[in-house]
């Protein structure tokens, strides 16, 4: 279900990238071009203590004028520990790779990751040993008002608290997958389709495509720790805020949090990463540099590898609710799509159904006075009709109504 959305690719690879460019070229005011390049391998990899398919992220930096990182294909990855056990790691294309077998990391065992890639170059990381435990005891939505650059916005705070098992368990990093219903505005049970002799007729639709499920997963770097706690435990975190405008929340809204067990080091890294993601840092005349990870070339101790692998302790929890749980019908969100009824003629509902552009609303029979246009059909915009457009119609299997 989740394969629809891109959702690595603005992740922390993101902020890999960026800070790669920043520290080999010169970005001057209102001229967002890259000057100078270098590419350098970007590496997102964290194993747990949960027996699962781990999983390892390879890519390389990317210019300021292009969009995306480049995946790094074809490599041979591995995860070793000093207890002597290897376990490697597949391909499964988009630079992602997958360990062979599920695997758990185990507490005292030192683990380091090897790279080879496709030209023949080596990488490793320095060992990283499971730093602590990972208890959720509780995440709870509050409706509250937040100040958002410089505007008061009401809407819904995701809140995590934690218990610590163990005293050295003081650093935590954040991510969650965020799944919600989608209602279509219209529910239509027909379509156009364009016949092979290129006109076009409505038909029955072969299965309803008016209630979907869409999932989003963070982009950001979200961070806390205990040193100002004496007993450890982390109460009401924030890890997410919703506006009460976002259609995310419009019917049933579903958010799994997960919390991973950080040792300094690697809370230190992420911190950096994160101050230096802010707009301010990233485009100042003050470039910060590159910033040091775990990881090294072992073929050349010059060349810069972005990136961290570690070891940590998770825990998840998943929360369920409802827009009428926290508000009125009255400040129900309003979509963003413009989905009023036309009809074109018939030369140009052609093309807009061939470019999937518009669908069947109804007959021209059956319109209205103030519908735009006087072609055969009533059609509106598709996204207003299947929400597949956003979603897929294959319910969650952890769904609950």
């Amino acid at each position: 279900m989740m394969d629809f959305i891109k959702h690595r690719d603005l992740k922390i690879s993101w902020y890999f990238s960026l800070v790669a460019i920043l520290f080999c070229s010169c970005v001057e005011p209102y001229d967002i071009e890259t000057k100078t390049f270098e590419s350098a391998l970007v590496v997102e990899g964290t194993i747990t203590d949960q027996r699962e398919t781990q999983e390892i992220k390879l890519s390389r930096t990317f210019r300021l004028e292009e969009n995306n990182p480049a995946p790094e294909n074809d490599a041979k990855v591995k995860v070793v520990g000093d207890d002597g056990v290897e376990y490697f790691f597949s391909s499964i294309g988009e630079g992602i790779y997958h360990s062979n077998n599920q695997f758990r990391a185990i507490s005292g065992v030192n683990y380091s990751l090897e790279i080879m890639t496709e030209d023949g170059s080596s990488y490793a990381s320095k060992p990283s040993t499971l730093s602590g435990t990972s208890i959720i005891d509780d995440i709870s939505a509050i409706r509250t008002v937040q100040t958002i650059d410089g505007l008061d916005s009401d809407g819904i705070v995701i809140l995590v608290d934690s218990r610590n098992a163990s005293a050295s368990s003081i650093y935590y990093r954040y991510t969650f997958e965020e799944t919600y219903k989608i209602k279509s505005q219209y529910n239509v049970q027909k379509k156009l389709i364009v016949t092979e002799g290129g006109g076009l007729e409505v038909v029955w639709k072969e299965e309803p495509d008016n209630i979907c499920y869409r999932t989003e997963f963070s982009n950001d770097i979200i961070l806390t720790n205990t040193n100002l706690i004496t007993d450890n435990n982390i109460e009401k975190a924030q890890v997410h805020f919703i506006d009460k405008s976002n259609t995310a929340l419009a019917y049933r809204y579903s958010i799994l949090v997960k919390q991973y067990s950080l040792s300094r080091e690697a809370y230190e890294f992420y911190e950096i990463l994160k101050e230096l993601s802010g707009s301010e840092s990233l485009f100042s005349q003050n470039q910060p540099g590159f910033i040091n990870g775990n990881l090294f070339s072992l073929d050349n101790p010059n060349e810069k590898v972005l990136g961290y692998f570690s070891v940590s302790a998770v825990d998840s929890k998943r929360l369920f609710f409802s827009f009428t749980d926290f508000f009125d019908l009255l400040e129900f969100p309003r979509s963003k799509f413009d989905c009023s009824i036309t009809r074109p003629d018939a030369f140009a509902l052609l093309g807009l159904i061939e470019s999937g552009i518009v669908q069947y609303y109804g007959d021209a029979g059956l319109g209205s006075p103030s519908d735009e246009g006087e072609g055969p059909y009533r059609v509106a915009n598709i996204i207003c009709i299947d929400c597949r457009i956003l979603g897929t119609t294959e319910v969650p299997e952890f769904w609950i109504e």
